[in-house]
């Protein structure tokens, strides 16, 4: 073959092959980690009750956080946190992912006017290997997810 010539060698043609297939390799690695149910979840989970809470802030009413299944949580609101005479909120309700169900149902938080919840609780939720992850609403408000 001459210089003249055009074209790709095998030698050239093998090396640009081996290096798409390790940067596919690499991608197909680290989009692997974006598929974590357990994470998601609870992050998800962390971001509705922030939501529930700005909600109460926003409408001045006392939004109550409740667990409807081991799977799906629903939220009511009302005057007060002691009010017995509430209103569901059909906007604001949440599904875990189908890989994750909550430990416990046994559990609700409720958000006054001003963002503070009236109890300290923790949420647990648990993948189908048994891992689980926690998110804790403490009584000033704030979440906090505990990483998996």
């Amino acid at each position: 073959m001459t210089r003249s010539e055009k074209g790709y060698t095998i030698v050239e043609l093998l090396v640009v092959v081996s290096m798409t297939m390790t940067i596919m390799g690499i991608s197909v690695y680290n989009l692997r980690n974006l598929e974590r149910p357990l994470k998601t979840g609870s992050a998800q989970l962390g971001g509705f009750f922030k939501q529930a809470r700005s909600k109460a802030i926003a409408t001045t009413s006392a939004y109550r956080v409740y667990a409807i299944s081991n799977s799906q949580v629903a939220t009511t609101y009302g005057v007060n946190c002691d009010n017995a005479t509430t209103t569901f909120d059909s906007d604001l309700t949440y599904n875990l992912p189908t890989e994750l169900e909550f430990t416990s149902t046994a559990w609700e938080v409720c958000f006054s006017a001003r963002g503070i919840a009236n109890d300290n609780i923790t949420v647990t939720m648990e993948d189908k290997e048994g891992n689980t992850s926690t998110v804790e609403v403490f009584l000033g408000g704030a979440v906090r997810i505990d990483e998996v």
